[in-house]
């Protein structure tokens, strides 16, 4: 019995070894594996913050734009306001000139009547 008991011990330390090192042949296939997924995943990450980079350098630039079309407008504005203003002045002008020469004829008049009064 002791060599029977021997064989059987023998027996099923090589299950218990054969058993190990399938485990072990599983779990180094499956750190493989999430090795591989790991690396995809940090490639796709990579990916997305050179997009994210991107995207937001594209942004930059938008709002750069956008501020000097927005200051661009501003000045343009304040070019035809001053126009305005200028055609506005110049509109007011010329009733200030013609109510200095209708004033003018006024007096003309009134010189001429005044002169003509007294040679008489």
């Amino acid at each position: 019995m002791s060599e029977k008991t021997g064989e059987n011990v023998v027996s099923l330390l090589e299950e218990h070894v054969d058993l190990a090192i399938s485990t072990v042949k599983t779990l180094r296939d499956e750190k493989l594996a999430l090795e591989a997924e790991i690396a995809r995943l940090n490639s796709d990450i990579a990916q997305r913050d050179a997009k994210i980079q991107e995207l937001e350098n594209l942004n930059s630039d938008m709002r750069e734009a956008s501020e000097l079309a927005r200051l661009a407008t501003e000045e343009e504005r304040a070019g035809i306001r001053k126009q305005l203003e200028g055609l506005m002045a110049g509109l007011n002008e010329p009733d200030e000139t013609s109510a200095n020469t209708d004033e003018l004829d006024d007096n003309a008049e009134n010189e001429l009547t005044f002169k003509a009064n007294n040679i008489e």
